[in-house]
């Protein structure tokens, strides 16, 4: 009778659950085979669209420089507290100067929700309002005329067509309003800006060259495959690429400025895609300056170093959540003695403390 480390090492089909009972094991050799096999099938098609963008494009090399005395970060977060009542969301943001160390925020806000708004909805609420929060704690902190002449905004200054049916008409309002007045205040002030996009899973590059229908790939992981390490594309207009392919912008129309983007390799790692950087068409000038910042501060996992240090200010942990959350226990504790009404979503107490 065979041990169970000898089952283990059965060598069979492994789906076949009578010869190999190992449900992990049945996983591990379910995803081996299978992304492999995507992997080989995918090389030939990405070396020749590697090819193909290098050949479409102009490619331009950055320089390590640090052409701007202060550049600020901005970001924002977000965590959900989750009683088995409803749910209470909070958001913040934070903008961090470097390298003075000066921060700037303005009051956090907080919602409450019923279990009715489902998640898929109440994600497009909280995602909404939280990007408001940025912009308009990235507008404050210009018009407080800090020294900082570069804002790097950590995510998109291009919305794509998610965005228009994300969260309630009054939040996309607020977000379209938010960007506008960042964007009019920094033009004024004569403060560069450039949204710095960590996970792009857009593919403007490949509609802006007609691929979308020779590829289902991301730009960023074709141009992991195009650039080498300090290379970046030249400008190109995601709206109008958009606009190829499915005619309406109505998000990005309704920001009202024009945003152009590149996409730069600020790592040597093989695990780390290009970012994608956008820029609102006033500062096109400062196009060279703003890629060679980013590329001599991308210090960490191909990021840049303002962007690092607003998102480690700004992240609540759960932690933090669930130390909050006992101070509340505690609380209500003292003044009604009703602690069931704080009971946790079920399978949410033991990160909790409940």
């Amino acid at each position: 009778m065979l041990t169970y480390r000898e089952k283990a090492d059965v060598e069979s089909d492994p789906l076949d659950l009578h010869a190999r009972p190992n449900l992990y094991l049945s996983i591990r050799n379910l995803l081996l085979d299978e992304v492999t096999s995507q992997v080989e099938g995918d090389m030939p098609a990405v070396k020749e669209l590697a090819k193909v963008i290098r050949e479409e494009i102009a490619i331009h090399s950055a320089t390590k420089r640090d052409p701007f005395s202060e550049v600020a970060g901005v970001d924002a977060g977000s965590h959900i507290l989750p009683l088995a009542s409803r749910r209470f969301a909070v958001i913040s943001a934070l903008a961090y100067s470097f390298p003075s160390g000066r921060r700037f925020f303005l009051e956090p806000e907080s919602f409450c929700f019923p279990y009715r708004i489902e998640g898929g909805r109440l994600g497009g609420i909280i995602n909404t309002r939280r990007e408001a929060k940025l912009f308009e704690t990235a507008t404050q902190y210009v018009e407080s005329d800090p020294e900082a002449r570069l804002i790097l905004v950590d995510g998109p200054l291009v919305f794509s067509n998610w965005w228009s049916r994300a969260g309630g008409e009054a939040d996309r309002q607020r977000l379209i309003t938010a960007v506008r007045g960042f964007l009019d205040v920094c033009r004024e002030k004569g403060v560069s800006v450039a949204g710095v996009v960590k996970r792009p899973s857009a593919r403007y590059l490949v509609y802006n060259l007609g691929l979308q229908k020779v590829t289902e790939l991301p730009d960023s992981f074709l141009l992991l495959h195009a650039l080498r390490p300090g290379e970046r594309t030249d400008i190109f207009s995601p709206r109008s690429a958009v606009q190829k392919a499915v005619r309406a912008t109505p998000f990005m129309d309704a920001i009202g400025h024009p945003i152009y983007s590149f996409y730069i390799r600020l790592s040597r790692e093989w695990s780390i895609p290009p970012v994608r950087i956008d820029l609102p068409a006033y500062c096109l000038g400062s196009l060279d300056d703003v890629a060679d910042y980013c590329y001599g501060s991308s210090v960490w996992r191909g990021i840049p170093l303002p962007i690092v240090r607003a998102d480690e200010e700004v992240k609540v942990s759960r932690r933090f959540i669930g130390e909050v959350y006992r101070d509340i226990v505690g609380r209500v504790g003292r003044t009604t003695g009703e602690m069931s009404h704080l009971a946790p979503y079920w399978g949410e107490g033991q990160w909790m403390g409940a």
